[in-house]
């Protein structure tokens, strides 16, 4: 189950923040998120400090839009590790 938290920081930057687990399944309710913000030119900040677990399909999601407009933040060592690995093979 994941549960995102949605939260206007200013005009230009959302956070997002995620709680629970990042699955194949939960991601499509991310994607979902992160495709209301992403379309205009707010700045996104995905909070990933609630994630106890993630496989590989959403970290090599993430891994490939990071970027000006999406920064990742407080991740456990594990989904650090996850993301870089992913981020390597693309």
């Amino acid at each position: 189950m994941l549960r995102i938290t949605e939260n206007l920081e200013n005009g230009d930057v959302i956070r997002l923040r995620l709680d629970g687990s990042l699955t194949t399944e939960s991601s499509a309710e991310l994607d979902k998120a992160l495709s209301r913000y992403h379309q205009g030119k707010r700045r996104i900040i995905l909070d990933m400090a609630g994630v106890s677990f993630m496989n590989d399909e959403p970290a090599a999601k993430l891994a490939r839009i990071k970027g000006e407009t999406l920064r990742i933040i407080n991740c456990s060592p594990f989904i650090a590790a996850l993301l870089d690995a992913a981020e390597r093979t693309d």
